[in-house]
């Protein structure tokens, strides 16, 4: 399916682009929540990543890339309570392993996480400056082109992107054009500015998607087009983005790219 090209000095769109779904992820390296509208800020979305595991001994933030030491954090899930204010620790909710449910202001929670995580930890909010970029986007047809044998929605789940982009299959890795482009969602307007760098997590089992082993090699044998990576060889899929424009955002928003 595709739509007629825009004119007035407008990039042309030869597919129709909508958010297919959102997700966010309160605490870092945790599974997330799925929702059907959400507020762009300035830094992200609101009440993502805004949670973190932090390593008492030396103040640094636990993420699941350190899988020895952290992988365990892919088994919980968090969602928030309260979109008002998702640092108010009665506001987050968090589901162990086990099942356990346990909220931010319990005061068992970091002996519950750390033994889930076998040391000591501590629960902080956190600035999101600690992450890559505010806004992370991938398309199903970028999942799709990767010819995983997943189903798709264990496939993008895999990539923990916030935005999903619904597309049409045969659209390929449309997203890496859109790089230094200004993109219309909603009342919210975003600039991808670089193409999302895949690690060690694209492998790791979490929640209902299991280990693969050889994703990273997967990846790394896709197509890039040439100026986007510093002709750096490298495992790429989605894109990051910036706000440029506050606003609210929802499922089967269209988006524009211009």
């Amino acid at each position: 399916m595709s739509c007629p090209p825009r004119s007035h000095g407008r990039a042309v769109c030869w597919h129709v682009v909508r958010i297919g779904q959102l997700w966010r992820y309160p605490v870092k390296s945790f599974g997330g929540e799925r929702m059907d509208a959400a507020t762009v800020e300035s830094d992200g979305l609101r009440g993502d990543h805004v949670w973190a595991v932090v390593d008492p001994e030396t103040g640094d933030v636990a993420s699941a890339k350190r899988f020895r030491r952290w992988g365990s954090l892919l088994s919980c899930r968090a969602r928030l309570l309260d979109e008002v204010d998702p640092r108010d620790p009665a506001a987050l909710e968090i589901t162990l392993p086990d099942g356990t449910v346990v909220h931010g202001n319990d005061p068992a929670v970091e002996d519950l996480l750390s033994d889930t995580t076998g040391r000591p930890v501590r629960l902080e909010t956190r600035p999101r400056t600690y992450d890559e970029a505010p806004l992370h986007l991938v398309s199903t047809s970028a999942v799709d082109a990767l010819g995983t044998g997943d189903a798709s929605e264990i496939a993008l789940r895999r990539f923990r992107p916030q935005i999903v982009v619904a597309t049409d299959e045969d659209a390929g890795f449309l997203e890496d054009g859109w790089v230094g482009k200004q993109v219309g969602i909603g009342s919210a307007t975003v600039e991808p500015n670089k193409l999302t760098s895949r690690c060690v997590m694209v492998t790791l089992a979490h929640q209902e998607v299991p280990a693969r082993r050889d994703m990273l090699r997967t990846v790394m044998a896709r197509p890039v087009a040439p100026g986007l990576t510093d002709d750096k060889p490298g495992a790429y899929v989605g894109v990051y983005a910036t706000v440029t424009r506050c606003g609210l955002i929802a499922v089967g928003d269209t988006l524009e790219i211009r």
